[in-house]
């Protein structure tokens, strides 16, 4: 796109401007920060759009006389456009409950968007993720501010240099992007639950109760799902995302089983916490597949006596049978769609990097 237009013809530099300008409408600020789409008759699912601090997906439930939201995203004014949506585009009905699976940035830094003096409010999650946010929230907080200043300076030199318009778009945005977490998290202290359990707390209510479930470690020592048998629903937030499974925090050794437990119960799609909506079971048996298949390969290398290194260089999306078939190419698909992405990276390049950190993951754990 950098090649000067008189090399072209009239109709290929019209063809040429035009996709300039959609790659570039690609970085730009969206007026909604979610998609939402209804996906039972009181369920829906508010799809992040891409932004340069990742927010999460949020299950929306519709009680009787209420709402209950599943998760919060990456700060406060996400949460904010998030409420904004539902009042628009779901329902005037008071937010009663608000749940976090775990104690993530993108899943729990936007609770106090979600304070209101005047109604009744509860902020719901295992008694572990509360612990979690309480000992790592604010110096998570602060170290991503401090980065994501640290970035913006750097994306304002790249989008100075640029000589394409659209890295010049990219690297405009991220600074934006960046500039504006940096300002709003500053000193940000983390909302924690006021209400938490330990395996299981039922939200009772006459037309859709919802189960909130702790099936066993994964993601992080803490991760809940919201089961709703009305609607044979099951919010998951970062159990069964529609990426590649990060493992930084995670037990992958025991996230098969707890795939396996949470497998049964009687639900048919999966309110996911990163990318679509899944209509059916095929994410969560394609990733407990590769978690065991990665697994496997991790002890083989280590059993020979190989170092990380050399089992990160011999561990590939390659040589992966589980990624080379629907679920790594949906993977792919989906980081593509749903994540800020550089002009020239691509959804592969996301699923070998995501592989390479779960194989650390993976050889530390065994």
């Amino acid at each position: 796109m950098g090649a000067p237009l008189g090399a072209f013809t009239l109709l290929d530099q019209a063809r040429l401007l035009a996709a300039q300008a959609r790659a570039q409408a690609d970085y730009a600020v969206p007026v909604d920060w979610f998609d939402i789409q209804q996906v039972s008759p009181g369920a829906w699912l508010a799809v992040a759009k891409p932004a340069a601090i990742l927010n999460s997906n949020a299950a929306i439930f519709i009680q009787g006389s209420d709402v209950v939201v599943v998760d919060t995203h990456s700060r406060p004014s996400a949460a904010a456009a998030l409420i904004g949506q539902i009042w628009r585009q779901v329902t005037k009905k008071p937010v009663r409950y608000v749940i976090n699976t775990h104690f993530h940035y993108d899943h729990s830094q936007g609770n106090h968007a979600f304070q209101n003096p005047s109604g009744k409010l509860d902020f719901v999650a295992s008694s572990k993720t509360r612990e979690l946010m309480a000992a790592h929230g604010a110096s998570r907080a602060a170290a991503a501010v401090e980065n994501a200043a640290r970035n913006a300076e750097m994306f304002r030199a790249r989008a100075a240099a640029a000589t394409d318009a659209v890295e010049r778009a990219y690297a405009e945005r991220m600074a934006r992007d960046l500039a504006a977490f940096a300002g709003e998290m500053k000193g940000w202290e983390p909302l924690l639950p006021s209400i938490t359990f330990e395996k299981e707390l039922v939200l009772h209510d006459k037309e859709r109760p919802l189960h909130l479930v702790f099936r066993g470690r994964a993601h992080t020592a803490s991760d809940i799902s919201v089961y709703s048998p009305a609607d044979k629903l099951v919010a998951t937030g970062d159990l069964v995302p529609g990426f590649v499974p990060g493992m930084g925090d995670g037990f992958p050794l025991e996230w098969p089983a707890t795939l396996d437990s949470l497998g049964a119960l009687s639900f048919e799609r999966i309110l996911s916490g990163h990318g679509p909506l899944q209509e059916d079971r095929a994410v969560l048996v394609g990733m407990k597949g590769y978690i065991e298949e990665l697994i496997a390969s991790v002890a083989r290398e280590k059993r020979a006596g190989r170092s990380l290194e050399a089992a990160q260089a011999a561990i590939t999306p390659g040589t992966l049978k589980t990624l080379a078939g629907p679920y790594g190419a949906l993977t792919a698909r989906n980081v593509e769609r749903y994540t800020l992405m550089a002009p020239d990276s691509s959804g592969r390049v996301a699923v070998a990097n995501a592989v390479r950190a779960n194989v650390g993951a993976v050889y530390t754990a065994l």
